[in-house]
């Protein structure tokens, strides 16, 4: 009974320490984007690895948004707003870009 009993404590113990050694899961993230005519300066937009983004676009004219590595396209129209969701799950520097005008919006840096 007590070998019984050691055993199950060191193995309770043993699932404690790896159940807490892992990364806590990184906070949602919400971007909002505002892409003047003619566009500003390339932004940075900095994510943790791992995070739920929401990313909100609005440009002031009609265009064709993507963003690189992550393969998420579409087009816009001036004034209204579109909503990409997604999961940063990929490190790295990726385009965020105007098709139209072949405008860099923001670097997107995921680490």
């Amino acid at each position: 009974m007590k070998i019984l009993l050691r055993l199950l404590v060191s193995l309770f113990a043993a699932v404690a320490l790896v159940a807490c050694g892992g990364p806590a899961p990184a906070p949602p993230q919400t971007v909002e984007l505002t892409i003047p005519d003619p566009p500003g300066a390339t932004q940075r937009i900095e994510l943790p690895l791992g995070a739920e983004v929401t990313m909100r676009i609005t440009t002031a004219i009609d265009d064709h948004a993507h963003l690189h590595g992550y393969e998420l396209e579409e087009y816009t129209v001036a004034g209204e707003t579109i909503e990409w969701v997604f999961t940063a799950n990929m490190a790295g520097t990726y385009e965020l870009e105007s098709h139209t005008t072949d405008s860099i919006w923001a670097d997107v840096v995921v680490s």
